[in-house]
């Protein structure tokens, strides 16, 4: 290779000579190069010589800079990887149609190579970890570099961050190394935070709809449904007066675990969770307080990730638990998220699916969120059985029989209703004036209406509120029920020239029990199982077999029963919304 008059190498003679047409030296300094057993001393001084001269290296030397791009810089010891970030950095300041390459380079090593003797299905190792560690703080530092050097970079690398997201078939390790790299970029790429947040919430909802809540219990194996059983059938008296004694007076039973989903994508989908949660409680809190200004920034940018994307989603069963951990930080932020989708429902101009699917988060939210108090329940309530009303009003004099598909708003927001009221009555009933509140609300006037609520809603729930109701004589749902039961519905038809008539109110409620392991642990301390007295009938109908956890002998009382247990849980799907103000976070 050339040398100077020192001895010393010579890039720039090595350029010259490849412009005149030699180009046995430069063939050999690239071979060099990417050699692997090219000794750390010498890559150094050749990184060194290179930015140097990373002036002449324009596209006639494209095979350079792609050798160049293609070593394994970042696990060489620390003098290379600090020589590479600099070459790397005056390479795209001097020469911005490097740029992309460098970039796609960088993003690379946030999916680390696994090697083939490593079981994709174990833990890797801690050693492999801390290899890896290494790896990802060595890129973050130079892109880091790169992004405050180049204006508008970013705009190049968020493409490339969805373009290198690893395949949803790869092991669960890739994928919890690619998000928290992108999440760990967050911190100095503030302005496209919300576009990663959206890359990985769609990342976690592709996974979410590929594993149904079913599918995920039965993988669980029978060996825990049956340690489950046992302690239900045994240890039952002792485990409801332990529980029925908690402050919060809910009865749940799963515990947090570290230990792996079996089902596969429910899995990798627990890692990510894992993260987001874990990032969020990072951002919010600082040594165990509430940075306000911090939660509202992220609440804003999530709110807009929820409307994209989670919120048009069907079927998912645990991506939106990270809005229920958001609205957990402060209760203006719940406010706003209930109001946000309050005024959703109310709006003529929204799709009615889209209406419908809002009401089903603001009741989910509000039946099932430990943290929201019985005032903004009341509150919520209040509003809603005022538009129902309202709703009654203005159509009573055209109503001919019930149609979802005409009233499907009203439906749901009646279920919404009913749901919350089942599961906070006990808190509405304690409060100095619950019973004249709840009387306030007039139930019989909506129950008895022509547009019959109680014949759309889903069964389960209106058999619960009817026995409410009927004991605190705020309403007499039983012969309204007994005379739907003789009604034979309508037959749901289609094809050209027929109308449909849509009999059933799809009952979808985003918060039902939360069945991930490691993620739990955010989630179980805040959330509300259902408890109640609920009076069991002879003939139960399948759908009602959906939700209760086992048929009892029709010669057995009315009782209490546990509904803890995650797999069992009484009122497994809910819908509600309400609200009343927003503070300072919009």
């Amino acid at each position: 290779m050339p040398r100077e008059n020192s001895g010393k190498f010579s890039l720039k003679a090595l350029f010259d000579q490849y412009r005149q047409g030699s180009h046995k030296d430069y063939d050999e300094f690239v071979n060099t190069l990417s050699d692997p057993q090219t000794k750390s001393e010498d890559l150094r001084v050749y990184l060194r010589g290179i930015k140097d001269n990373v002036t002449e290296l324009s596209k006639d030397f494209e095979d350079l800079v792609a050798v160049l791009l293609k070593l394994d810089w970042p696990s060489r010891d620390a003098t290379v990887a600090r020589e590479y970030q600099s070459f790397l950095l005056g390479l795209v300041c001097a020469h911005t149609y490097y740029l992309r390459a460098s970039l796609r380079m960088l993003v690379k090593y946030f999916t680390p190579a696994i090697v083939k003797t490593e079981s994709v299905s174990e833990e890797v190792s801690v050693e492999v970890r801390q290899k890896h560690e290494t790896v990802f703080l060595n890129v973050h530092m130079v892109l880091k570099a790169i992004l405050d050097s180049v204006p508008m970079s970013w705009t190049v690398l968020l493409p490339l961050l969805h373009d290198l997201f690893p395949f949803l078939g790869k092991p669960a390790y890739l994928q919890e190394c690619y998000i928290r790299n992108l999440l760990q970029m967050t911190s100095y790429l503030p302005n496209a935070r919300q576009k990663i947040l959206e890359l990985v919430t769609d990342r976690m909802l592709k996974l979410d709809v590929r594993a149904p809540r079913q599918n995920i219990q039965e993988s669980e194996g029978d060996e825990e449904d049956m340690e489950e059983d046992i302690v239900f059938d045994i240890d039952l008296e002792q485990d409801l007066t332990k529980d029925l004694d908690k402050n919060d007076g809910s009865v749940y039973d799963k515990k947090c675990s570290d230990k792996p989903m079996t089902h596969r994508e429910a899995n990798i989908l627990d890692v990510c969770m894992d993260l987001m949660l874990t990032y969020f409680s990072n951002v919010c809190y600082t040594n165990g307080e509430c940075n306000w200004e911090a939660t509202k920034k992220l609440y804003r940018e999530m709110l807009l990730v929820f409307e994209r994307l989670i919120l048009p989603t069907h079927a998912s069963c645990h991506v939106q638990f990270i809005m229920f951990y958001l609205c957990n930080t402060k209760l203006p932020i719940c406010e706003g998220f209930i109001d946000y989708l309050w005024k959703k429902v109310q709006d003529p101009n929204t799709e009615r699916v889209f209406r419908q699917a809002a009401v089903g988060y603001i009741g989910s939210l509000l039946s099932r969120a430990m943290f929201i108090p019985i005032s903004t329940v009341t509150a919520c309530l209040d509003l809603m059985c005022e538009w129902v009303h309202l709703y009654l009003d203005n159509t009573s004099e055209e109503i001919v029989n019930a149609d979802v598909h005409h009233h499907g708003p009203f439906y749901s927001v009646c279920q919404a209703i009913f749901y919350v009221f089942v599961f906070r009555s006990k808190e509405i009933f304690e409060m100095k004036k619950g019973h004249k509140w709840a009387e306030s609300l007039n139930f019989q006037r909506i129950v008895t209406s022509r547009l019959n609520p109680l014949r759309v809603c889903l069964s389960v729930i209106v058999k619960t509120f009817s026995s409410i109701t009927r004991i605190h004589q705020l309403a007499f749902c039983d012969t309204i029920i007994e005379r739907n039961k003789r009604c034979i519905l309508p037959v749901t038809s289609g094809g050209l020239g027929s109308s449909t008539v849509l009999t059933t109110l799809d009952s979808y409620f985003p918060f039902d029990p939360y069945l991930l392991n490691r993620s739990g642990r955010f989630i179980i301390p805040l959330y509300r199982e259902y408890q109640g007295c609920i009076e069991e009938e002879q003939d139960l109908s399948n759908d009602e077999d959906d939700f209760l956890p086992e048929e009892p002998s029709p010669t057995v009382e009315p009782q209490s029963l546990s509904l803890g247990k995650t797999p069992t849980d009484f009122l497994h799907f809910g819908v509600s919304p309400g609200f009343k103000h927003i503070q300072d976070i919009t």
